[in-house]
């Protein structure tokens, strides 16, 4: 069966003073038809005897497992696998508990089934009480469904060729939160550092990866259920105290009513500055009912660097005041601007904040995050787009990206006078939380906008000896209008949409007005 070739395992085990049991996860291990990359114990405090267990068995068999421990302070099972996680060297997690005792191709069936956009959940057979008391003594690991005393025996049927044909992954998030089994679960690592790992306020037994589940579906990746394939045996043992679960069951109600994408108290919570120094750049004109917002909303950024052109107003004197580096300059087009700026910044990393913007406590926790192990040299957002009072759900802004985090080093701007882009020379990835932009509340402004946008680009076309062309100005304006008000579905956003893709066509027709202005210039 393919599999992305790019495949690295790591099998995380969860446990917490249960060195019995957990022996026989280990003995299972080494029947497996494919080894993990590597072994990670999850360890919530145990005592001695369970890392002398590692420690012997390591010897004994010539293997080697990382023991991740902390200190017992109660049940804290997210916290413990979010430091697995985070130790973890391979792209792949294959998650179990310490009492589940796995079939030979439990690891094979997981990377199997292993696929981009798409997290694995599979099913347990359950050892009743009294085969689990003789097994501990026994050691045995291996079961089939003749065995006795076992529940869900069905599940121990393995079936390979018919797991594949019944694959229906989901994205039903009710569905999925119901249906996971944190002892049989398997992800890409990069998914789980997108939405922070496991959510640590989330103490006492249950619903962590509920809520972790409904996270990764929010994020935009379906579960699969694996079906007659990924077999564990689960080793009986008295219920778990249940204290707690009120409180879990809230966090886990708010993730799923709120579409939440990352976890606040998750993998990286307490980032050191100096994995993630980056310098914030403010291009500004005339900001000075603005720039205080601004500044203040860069607080995580170790540098604040406004680039100001020529304001007359008290942008400059405010930003100063609030300790930012001024560079004052006349304007000539936006990338010679911010090529600038990043020339004069501090550290590598650059974040472009637009002086009418905010960045959401759960956008800087993002950014903190990826900045911990980058994977890319630029990341993209989308926008929450507010215009006269109203976000703006339709018309262009549902789609539209911008490039503000990125590596120095590796990128910069590319010279056009208006709507300027990245050349980036490297990968480039998508941050997961929304930039707020907060547009003109005026129509005057906004005009203003447009007008000023409009000479910029007549500029750029009559430098680039683009014709004035009168079907252009008759054609492009009205289409623009349609364009963003009927096909993009801009009149869902009643007025405020209206008077958006008016004023944007009444831009298009500026600018060709402002062109034929320049062509006949003597």
């Amino acid at each position: 069966m393919k599999y992305p070739k790019d495949l690295k395992i790591s099998l995380i085990i969860a446990t917490y003073n249960w060195v019995d049991a957990l022996e026989l996860v280990l003995i299972s291990l080494l029947n497996q038809t494919i080894i993990p990359h590597e072994i990670i114990i999850a360890d919530d405090g145990s005592k001695e005897e369970t890392k002398q267990l590692i420690d012997d068995f390591c010897i004994k068999n010539n293997i080697s497992i990382i023991h991740v421990w902390h200190e017992d302070k109660g049940f804290r099972l997210a916290e413990i696998r979010n430091k697995a996680i985070n130790k973890a060297t391979g792209n792949y997690i294959i998650q179990i508990d310490g009492d589940v005792i796995l079939q030979k191709n439990f690891i094979k069936d997981h990377r199997n089934n292993a696929q981009k956009n798409v997290f694995l959940v599979g099913s347990r057979v359950l050892l009743q009480e009294t085969i689990s008391k003789e097994i501990i003594k026994t050691k045995q690991v291996k079961f089939n469904y003749f065995t006795k005393n076992i529940g869900n025996r069905h599940y121990t049927i393995r079936l390979p060729f018919i797991s594949r044909l019944l694959k229906s992954p989901t994205n039903d998030v009710q569905r999925v939160i119901t249906s996971v089994r944190g002892c049989n679960m398997s992800f890409w690592k990069s998914d789980l550092l997108k939405i922070n790992g496991y959510d640590e306020d989330m103490v006492g037994w249950g619903r962590e990866d509920s809520e972790l589940s409904a996270r990764l579906i929010n994020i935009g990746l379906k579960k699969h259920k694996l079906k007659f394939s990924g077999i564990q045996y689960h080793i009986y043992h008295l219920e778990n105290s249940r204290k707690g679960i009120n409180l879990n069951d809230a966090i886990l109600e708010k993730t799923v009513l709120e579409k939440k994408l990352f976890a606040q108290n998750g993998i990286h919570k307490n980032i050191e500055a100096e994995d993630c120094k980056i310098t914030a750049i403010i291009p500004t004109l005339n900001e000075e009912g603005n720039i205080k917002t601004a500044i203040e909303t860069l607080n995580f950024a170790d540098e604040i660097i406004v680039i100001d052109s020529c304001s007359t107003d008290k942008t400059v004197q405010i930003a100063k005041e609030l300790n930012a580096t001024v560079y004052i300059r006349p304007f000539d087009d936006f990338s010679t601007q911010k090529n600038y700026a990043i020339s004069k910044a501090k550290n590598n990393w650059i974040y472009i904040l637009d002086a009418d913007e905010r960045i959401s406590t759960q956008l800087r926790h993002e950014i903190l995050t990826v900045l911990k192990n980058p994977q890319a040299v630029a990341y993209s957002m989308k926008m929450n787009y507010y215009f006269m009072d109203r976000l703006m759900k339709h018309g262009s802004f549902k789609t539209k990206k911008v490039t503000r985090l990125f590596n120095k080093q590796h990128c910069k701007y590319d010279g056009k006078l208006v709507h300027e882009q990245f050349i980036i020379n490297g990968e480039q990835s998508m941050l997961l939380n929304l930039l707020d932009h907060n547009s003109d509340k005026s129509i005057e402004g906004f005009v203003q906008t447009q007008n000023f946008y409009a000479a910029l680009k007549a500029n750029e076309l009559h430098q680039n000896n683009d014709r004035f062309l009168i079907a252009k100005l008759l054609f492009k304006p009205p289409f623009r209008f349609v364009k963003h008000y009927l096909i993009q579905l801009g009149f869902l956003d009643g007025f405020q949409g209206f008077v958006f893709a008016s004023v944007q066509s009444y831009g298009v027709f500026l600018r060709y007005i402002k062109l034929w202005s320049l062509k006949h210039k003597k």
